[in-house]
């Protein structure tokens, strides 16, 4: 009698083609950026899954905030003006230690430190194991998301973004066991490397010797190396330093800033003016008719953008001085020696 269910293969050779396809899939997505497209593709298909399966909680949340209590808005209401009057005295603090800042960094003829570009973004869904810590959010290609980009809350630094679709991005935590992050002690500028643990509440810091001055307590910023992470923002707060006598190493943990089991708002950040970040190197005379202008000035944001116009101001003046001292040299050929005195005078000036 003839069955009639066709028999199907044995469990054992559905693994191991289960097993043969992902081991070339693993091997396929380490060699060829074909994965990273196709995988891009995917998240860009189920985005709209993600926003479908968040929808709910965006209703629940608008029917709960008709219900909120009058007196309940207004005291809270005024709990925020109290706390927005308090930031506000704080950022004038900060601004005028930005305006001091980059006032010293111009005498110094260092890079001054800009600004980022921040955009809201608002978290879909979240996988957070062991194995993975990742989340998803609604900003894409089409709002200018790009694989690597920072991502920070109001507490510090969240993670880096992995892939990007067209109207969603994935987020790399930094709890992740496959994601590192260079920072350094606010305290005294000791850098290292914090490594995720795949938990959410811990990070490792690995490979500092034993000697190093880090103790409990101690606030853990980026330090800006690889260029991945802006500078200055707080990582994490360390927890706990362990001194093994058998290892010629410390163990040091800490906690992150970031709530990241809570994660609800982000930012993303974009450099600003990168090509503008670097200055030239100032003469003394120069830097004399800087801080005289600075001190003449009342406004101490006009005097860093008139700074920079006198300096190109400058820089034409004695350009010009120089072709027509060239041109007064090739007309008198006896001129040539003095003129060349006057330039190599200018030039240790200048060194010096």
């Amino acid at each position: 009698m003839k069955p009639i269910f066709a028999k199907a293969p044995s469990l054992g050779v559905r693994l191991f083609f289960a097993v043969s396809i992902s081991v070339a899939l693993i091997a396929l997505d380490g060699r060829s950026s074909a994965m990273i497209q196709i995988r891009n593709m995917l998240e860009t298909a189920v985005s709209g899954l993600y926003y479908f399966a968040n929808t709910p909680r965006s209703v629940l949340d608008g029917i709960s905030n008709n219900f909120i209590d009058t007196n309940k808005l207004q005291l809270e209401n005024s709990v925020l003006k109290e706390q927005l009057r308090e930031k506000n005295a704080d950022l004038l603090l900060l601004d005028q230690l930005k305006v001091e800042n980059q006032r010293l960094r111009l005498l110094l003829s260092s890079p001054l430190r800009q600004d980022e570009y921040k955009k809201i973004a608002e978290v879909l869904t979240a996988e957070m194991d062991a194995y993975r810590q990742q989340v998803v959010i609604n900003q894409g290609q089409n709002t200018g998301a790009y694989v690597g980009q920072a991502v920070i809350d109001e507490r510090g630094v969240v993670g880096q973004v992995i892939s990007v679709g067209e109207t969603s991005s994935r987020v790399l935590l930094i709890s992740d066991i496959t994601h590192a992050i260079p920072v350094q002690v606010l305290r005294n500028d000791v850098r290292g490397i914090a490594n995720g643990t795949g938990h959410n509440d811990e990070l490792i810091v690995d490979n500092l010797p034993r000697s190093t001055d880090i103790v409990k307590g101690d606030v853990l910023v980026t330090s800006g190396l690889g260029g991945r992470f802006p500078e200055g923002y707080p990582v994490a707060v360390v927890e706990e330093v362990t001194n093994d006598t058998k290892s010629q190493f410390a163990r040091i943990v800490a906690k992150p800033l970031a709530s990241l089991d809570r994660l609800r708002y982000l930012l993303l950040l974009w450099p600003i003016n990168e090509e503008g970040r670097r200055t030239q190197a100032l003469s003394p005379q120069q830097v004399r008719d800087v801080v005289e202008e600075r001190r003449n000035s009342a406004n101490p944001f006009e005097r860093l953008k008139g700074s920079t116009q006198k300096k190109e101001q400058i820089d034409t003046k004695e350009k010009d001085d120089v072709i027509e001292q060239s041109d007064e040299a090739s007309d008198n050929p006896a001129t040539q020696p003095e003129v060349e005195s006057e330039q190599n005078n200018h030039t240790e000036q200048g060194a010096e």
